[in-house]
């Protein structure tokens, strides 16, 4: 640290800003208009005037940075629109809003997302109108030039290669295709599909070599090839890991002009110090870690872990079998070291881990530097010829086939993914520690061989590899600790899905989805049910019970099935379980047909029905086998009774009527109630409330919703019976969890544990 201040200043910074925001400083939080906020709480629609900062085009839809017109903060624009010029001043009619944190374990952080560009909040477009195109703008300009270069790509290569090549020379991902993106993603190769370090200094480095070819000295080369690369990572979006990239290459130049030595991490300490002065809600965004993570790993880790073998070796290399043995232990130093980094990271941010990511690796690492220089040629050429475009592309081409092939291949696999879960916070810093002692004692002893060359050669290559082994021994038991998941002895959570339900059911390795669906959030089984079973490290159901066909119950498990089917995530599902009822019924045709392609097991649930799974036992109370309930789909709901110990909780579906009734009878006293209907009035009567007498009441539904769940009367009844009432709208997902014979509820919104005796 002594010869790198720089590093220690960047440590130094960053611990100040995260002491900072432990103490609540609202540092990188964007300005936030008083006059929007009530606005957005209501979802109401305004006008807003403005000018348009930057523009990001998406899939669905376009995305603009607005400055406010007489405010000091920004709003984030979605618009069907992708022509608003970057500088004009717009006048934008739609609803306001303020993004929320997650509701759910795994969800996506839409505060965060939207604080990283800096705005307090966003409007959902329904009209736009340019009141200015203002002066000529070089981020239009650049904006223009990408779309137009996008365009060229498309006419020269086929779709899948064009999208590639366009996210990788101009980072624009939105010409991706689903399978594309999915198939590069299981293959542990997202960071070539975006405008990296490697792609920035391959491209500056010969436009470096391309201006001294030209005869420009190398002081001047090197300064252009820094602007140059400035201006590119503008035209590509300014991405977090583009930004640190261009900070670094110029770093670079800037060194050889000077004459001075080039050093990587002291320039990936600047450029961290430079982001987070700008914007430190950085640290909490995936794109930094990662990106900084990675270099990190190829600077820092990569050369203590080869020491200075393969250095030896590189000098002594005298044939082209002894350097292509080189170049394999450096690559392979490489990955390892990356593996070293990138693999809690991913843990942390994905909760999944490729496994057979090193094949696709290391082939892409071989050809990378011709698909980038031949694709960026290609583009060249093509701008001025197509026809002599395409000819200049056909290695990239070719290459870009082979590697879209080999992803394919990998990802069919079977368990090529981990679901592995989120770690804790402690389990991260464990690992960190334990890899930053271990680095450190090589790297001590790495100097002392240097120093004492001749007592290192004595104790020979068989210290070394004693070295190697109780590194490869910790470290495998600092991965059992990262990776290490305590098992529930019972919980239940009600997940938050708006106006629907879903509730996860654990008990040691036994795991029950109960119900699926929302008629209030979209894409509920991609967005809010996926996301916390890999969050949670839950790779497979055991069991998914649908208790009736309402859609609010059930779309997103149907969106699991669909995903499955498709081989679009590693979760799995052993048992689908259907009311007896719906047996022959037009009612259960969409889920037979999804659970065959996704080859499951269909079975029908009856009343006197048990499944059994260690200390749990869930018995079916209702329907009954021979009733029809087709036309009172809510009356025929499964309803569920789980017992684990002395700990007795219901789940009820939508019940209500008659269906009520009947399970009066069978019902026992629960400690667990999921309330029927969403808190609905005509459910949950006086007398069910009296038979099973309920210590802790879940609830599951939207707030505000046009149903007006949970009813007033509804509450009143629980809170006569002396019930503890939780709900989705306020807590969150809601997880009451058995400890040590006491219950405890805990709210993932209120972040509040409320043990309940």
């Amino acid at each position: 640290m002594r010869k790198r201040p720089m590093c220690l200043a960047c440590l130094g910074f960053m611990l100040v800003l995260v002491l900072l925001r432990i103490a609540g400083v609202p540092l990188g939080t964007p300005f936030s208009d008083s006059k929007y906020e009530n606005k957005a709480q209501q979802g109401r629609k305004v006008w807003i005037a403005g000018t348009i900062e930057t523009y990001e085009k998406k899939s669905s839809n376009n995305g603009y940075v607005l400055r406010g017109e007489g405010s000091k903060g920004k709003i984030y624009l979605l618009a069907k629109r992708g022509d608003l010029p970057v500088g004009a001043a717009v006048r934008v009619y739609g609803t306001v809003k303020k993004p929320e944190s997650p509701r759910n374990p795994g969800m996506f952080d839409e505060k965060t997302y939207y604080e990283g560009k800096g705005c307090a909040f966003y409007v959902i477009s329904e009209r736009e109108e340019v009141v200015d195109v203002g002066r000529w703008n070089l981020g239009e300009a650049l904006r223009l030039e990408r779309e137009r270069c996008c365009a060229v790509l498309k006419e020269m290569m086929p779709e899948e290669e064009a999208g590639v090549l366009s996210a990788m020379l101009l980072g624009e991902r939105s010409e991706l295709t689903e399978e594309t993106y999915l198939a590069y993603q299981q293959s542990g190769l997202l960071h070539l599909i975006s405008v990296s370090g490697m792609h920035l200094m391959l491209l500056g480095m010969a436009l470096r070599r391309l201006l001294m070819a030209l005869h420009l000295p190398k002081t001047p080369a090197s300064l252009a090839a820094a602007a140059g690369m400035v201006l590119y990572g503008m035209f590509t979006g300014s991405g977090t890991a583009t930004v640190r990239a261009v900070v670094m290459f110029a770093v670079r130049m800037g060194a050889v002009a000077v004459g001075r030595t080039y050093d990587s991490l002291s320039a990936l300490s600047l450029a961290a110090i430079l982001m987070l002065a700008e914007n430190s809600s950085y640290l909490e965004q995936s794109g930094f870690w990662l990106s900084f993570g990675a270099v990190t790993a190829i600077s820092g880790v990569c050369p203590v872990l080869a020491g200075e073998k393969v250095e030896r070796k590189r000098r002594g290399e005298k044939t082209g079998l002894e350097k292509l043995a080189v170049k394999g232990k450096e690559a392979a130093m490489v990955y390892l070291s990356l593996q070293l980094v990138m693999i809690p990271l991913q843990a942390w941010y994905f909760y999944e881990i490729p496994l057979f990511a090193f094949l696709p690796n290391l082939f892409a690492g071989a050809v990378m530097t011709a698909v980038l220089l031949t694709g960026a040629a290609g583009l060249l050429a093509g701008l001025a010829s197509v026809k002599a475009g395409s000819v200049v592309l056909l290695p990239a081409r070719f290459l870009l086939t082979l590697l879209r092939q080999m992803t394919a291949a990998v990802a069919q696999i079977p368990g090529n993914v981990w679901i592995c879960g989120q770690p804790e916070k402690w389990q991260m810093a464990g690992y960190g520690i334990i890899l930053t002692g271990l680095l450190v004692i090589l790297y001590v002893r790495k100097r002392k061989r240097e120093m004492n060359p001749d007592g290192a050669k004595r104790k020979g290559a068989q210290a070394r590899r004693r070295e190697r082994m109780l590194f490869g021994i910790t470290m495998f038991f600092a991965c059992v600790l990262l990776f290490y998941r305590p098992r529930e002895t019972f919980s239940i959570t009600a997940l938050d899905v708006g106006q629907g339900d879903s509730l996860v059911v654990e008990s040691g390795r036994f795991v029950m989805l109960n119900d699926g669906g929302s008629s209030s959030a979209s894409a509920v089984g991609e967005k809010r049910i996926l996301p916390y079973l890999k969050q949670r490290g839950i790779a497979a159901l055991d069991a998914v019970v649908i208790t009736h066909p309402d859609a609010d119950h059930t779309n997103g498990i149907l969106e699991l099935l669909e995903l499955i089917g498709e081989q679009k995530t590693a979760l799995r599902i052993r048992h689908l379980f259907l009311p007896v009822w719906m047996k022959g019924s037009e009612k259960e045709n969409p889920f037979i047909l999804a659970a065959q392609k996704a080859g499951i097991m269909v079975e029908y649930l009856k009343k006197g029905d048990e499944i059994r799974a260690g200390e749990l036992t869930v018995s079916v109370l209702h329907p009954g086998a021979g009733e029809d309930y087709t036309g009172e789909e809510n009356a025929g709901s499964v309803v569920l009774q789980l017992s684990c110990g002395a700990c007795r909780a219901l789940l009820t579906g939508d019940l209500e009527g008659s269906g009520e009734e009947e399970v009066l009878g069978a019902a026992e006293r629960c400690q667990i109630l999921k309330v029927a209907h969403h808190g609905s009035r005509n459910s949950t009567s006086e007398a069910f409330l009296n038979r099973i007498q309920p210590q802790i009441s879940l609830i599951s539904c939207a707030w505000p919703g046009r149903y007006g769940h949970p009813h007033r009367e509804l509450l009143e009844r629980l809170r006569a019976c002396k019930s503890h009432i939780y709900g989705t709208p306020v807590d969150g997902a809601v997880t009451v969890q058995l400890k040590r014979d006491r219950l405890a509820v805990h709210g993932y919104r209120s972040d509040v544990e409320f043990p309940v005796s």
